[in-house]
């Protein structure tokens, strides 16, 4: 009975200096596919896609650019203010004032010999974001099958995200109770309001690099694990300021679903690779995900800041609402271990908190949370988040104390 008694107790120290003592790695990641070939930044031939963006001007006002060539430093751009454009208007608009034969045109000549006659460098730094103005967008939640797999979710689901969009070069502020998160991400705006399908076929697509921010910790404490699409949790965890990126470009391609599903994107954090995919990995594409929308127009199940929304407004997604692709794999957020689990649970019985309101479940999450925090695998000030695309331009966040 001894010896057993012995083994018993051996077995509990070790099992409590598993779960207790030894510290949980703080460079664990989740596991990326890496395609082959460094990925490369560049402008669409004008046969392909207009891009478009626009430059603060001296006076404050918007200056509309057609995008024409691109550098590690620098934008390449005719300004189209003197071509017919008005300042300060919406991208889509351009397209109102200056004949698409006329900026085709420009782009030629922007790109042959004459080219510096017609064009101007700009730094990055200068673009505004081409996501506009609007203050109230549509996320797409487990939209890539990696992204899904790593956060055991089990379908698609949209969330409506609070918040007007920050520029290409721009910072993201620390907050010690905040489990601060990326994602990178292609998002689309359309010429005119959707209703319908027939109005998603009719519409200038418009698509652009973007940035989904989360507080993990808000989203753990509110996410109802059995139905990602319950519309609780994921407004108020993706709604914070400077939660929405964007990217400086607006791309209007001929063929969307082609350029979707070739475009590639990719997140670095201080220069090392976290996520990498391209638009065709999407599990739904841009037209599925507006139907989507379309049929979930009616509900007030979204949750945010304590009042009730539907995901759109008179069921129609409006000029100036940004549509998110959902993000790949490579988040920084892993689900809890059996171990975070295990010393949730012996928290769980050891402060008492079985006596009070607190479920084992809470404070499993408020265990791992704390053990996060403590790990402080999430961002940290002084890191610098770079997201990437093939055609969409770059964006570069600080992430300040």
């Amino acid at each position: 009975m001894k010896r057993i008694a012995m083994s018993a107790c051996a077995i509990c120290a070790g099992f409590l200096f598993w779960v207790f003592a030894l510290n949980d790695d703080p460079s664990r990641l989740n596991p990326i596919s890496i395609e082959a070939g460094t990925l490369s930044s560049d402008v669409l031939p004008i046969e392909q896609a207009i891009t478009l963006g626009q430059v603060k001007g001296e006076d404050g006002r918007a200056v509309p650019l057609l995008i024409t060539g691109l550098s590690e430093t620098t934008v390449t751009a005719v300004d189209l203010t003197g071509h017919g454009a008005s300042a300060d208007l919406d991208l889509f608009k351009i397209l109102e004032e200056v004949p698409e034969a006329e900026l085709v045109a420009l782009y030629s000549k922007a790109v042959g010999e004459a080219g510096r006659t017609v064009t101007q460098d700009y730094p990055l730094s200068q673009f505004l974001p081409a996501a506009g103005k609007g203050q109230r967008h549509i996320g797409s939640g487990t939209n890539f099958p990696e992204h899904a797999e790593e956060t055991t979710s089990s379908s698609v689901f949209s969330f409506p995200k609070f918040g007007v969009a920050t520029p290409p070069v721009t910072s993201v502020a620390y907050d010690q109770e905040v489990l601060l998160d990326y994602e990178v991400e292609i998002c689309a705006r359309f010429d005119r309001d959707i209703a319908s399908l027939a109005d998603f076929e009719a519409a200038r697509k418009g698509f652009f690099l973007c940035g989904d921010f989360t507080d993990r910790s808000t989203l753990l404490k509110m996410i109802d694990t059995d139905n990602f699409d319950s519309g609780s949790g994921f407004s108020d965890a993706k709604s914070g300021p400077g939660y929405l990126p964007s990217g400086p470009f607006l791309v209007i391609p001929v063929d969307w679903r082609s350029f979707v599903e070739q475009e590639r994107i990719e997140t670095r954090l201080d220069g090392a690779l976290r996520q990498d995919a391209r638009g065709g990995q999407m599990i739904l594409d841009f037209g599925q995900l507006v139907e989507k929308v379309l049929d979930d127009s009616v509900s007030t199940r979204f949750l945010y800041q304590g009042d009730r929304y539907q995901l759109i407004e008179d069921a129609v997604i409006s000029t100036g609402q940004v549509l998110m692709s959902g993000t790949p794999e490579g988040v920084i957020f892993m689900p809890p271990s059996l171990r975070h689990m295990a010393r949730g649970v012996i928290r769980h019985v050891v402060t008492g908190a079985f006596v009070g309101q607190a479920s084992g479940y809470d404070s499993v999450i408020a265990s791992f949370i704390q053990d996060e925090f403590a790990a402080k695998r999430f961002l940290q000030p002084g890191q610098v988040v770079t997201y990437a695309s093939a055609s969409m331009g770059t964006i570069s966040i600080t992430v300040r104390r």
